[in-house]
């Protein structure tokens, strides 16, 4: 296989961490994986032209794309939110990528809250490029409340009941008069959602038939499996190999390693949720250095709460 540039003579001087010791590649449903992943343009447009499936001169020419995207607003107080992916294409999509490993309360309330931030920052930019600018004071004033495409994809590892089973779903604003009458089309077509459960995809190599379906197969067992298909993919060929363990530095490992342990203990504090009161799981996480936004997130505890109850950990 190819080994992409700048994995080449890696020169680590300790050993690997126990967690990973016996596996070929990181995992990629973590942070540290999902960005090692998609560290290529040439990645995720492959991914994202799957997902959205656009082909011939539909499909994505050009893409930025940031991971960890930190995104402040004021509503009225100021609120912060950060994106493990934020991208932009050439024809003015505005896109975040979310890769979410646990389930939690209000997960719908937050990936539309995202959503808002989302368009928000896609109207931000839109209004402030070139091409906007050099319009004539009546053309922007006619387009004052024209928005960008702005799409939200939501990759979980757990299962939804809203996608009854499905590995994928699309979700978008209807009109109950439409859907009536059998129009399937969306009243706002600009504005989307995709929703994968990684859980509910049970899909063989040997079923693999498409480009979505090869890379939600390296993200649901490259974690687990030693040996990942290529399935002649050269963009999924470069992307193992920046998974590849025997390719990562000591830096990127240990990293890994303490992403592991850290959500890990948060997980199970999740999942046993009910059992648990809800401030010890906002004292694993304070003593794991996460920010009182992600906190907020995770816990539904409030930033206020969870400021208090930093103030009396720090005593």
């Amino acid at each position: 296989m190819k080994v992409s540039p700048k994995r080449k003579n890696v020169i680590r001087k300790e050993p690997i961490p126990a967690k990973l010791v016996g596996q070929a590649f990181i995992d990629p449903t973590y942070d540290t994986g999902f960005q090692e992943l998609f560290d290529s343009p040439k990645a995720l447009k492959d991914f994202l032209d799957g997902l959205l499936d656009l082909h011939g001169n539909d499909q994505i020419k050009e893409l930025k794309y940031t991971f960890n995207y930190t995104s402040r607003f004021r509503v009225p107080q100021s609120r912060k939110i950060i994106m493990d992916a934020f991208a932009t294409t050439g024809s003015g999509r505005f896109l975040d990528i979310e890769m979410q490993r646990a389930e939690h309360s209000f997960f719908i309330d937050r990936a539309v809250l995202y959503k808002a931030f989302l368009v928000i920052k896609g109207k931000q930019q839109m209004d402030a490029a070139a091409e906007f600018k050099a319009l004539s004071k009546e053309e922007k004033e006619y387009r004052r409340y024209q928005l960008p495409e702005c799409i939200s994809i939501w990759i979980c590892n757990f299962d939804l009941p809203e996608l009854c089973g499905k590995y994928i779903d699309e979700w978008a604003i209807y009109s109950r008069n439409s859907m009536e009458n059998r129009i399937k089309e969306p009243v706002f077509a600009k504005n989307k959602y995709i929703i994968v459960s990684l859980a509910n995809y049970n899909k063989s190599a040997s079923e693999v038939k498409t480009a979505t379906d090869a890379w939600l197969y390296l993200l649901k067992n490259a974690g687990t499996e030693n040996e990942i298909p290529t399935f002649g993919n050269s963009a999924i060929e470069d992307a193992l190999e920046r998974i590849r363990i025997d390719n990562l530095d000591d830096e990127t490992l240990k990293a890994m390693e303490h992403e592991m342990v850290t959500k890990e203990e948060i997980e199970c504090r999740l999942a046993g949720a009910k059992i648990e009161t809800r401030f010890e799981m906002v004292d694993a996480m304070l003593s794991r250095n996460y920010s009182e936004e992600e906190i907020s997130i995770i816990s539904g505890v409030s930033k206020e709460e969870i400021l208090k109850r930093k103030a009396l950990l720090t005593k």
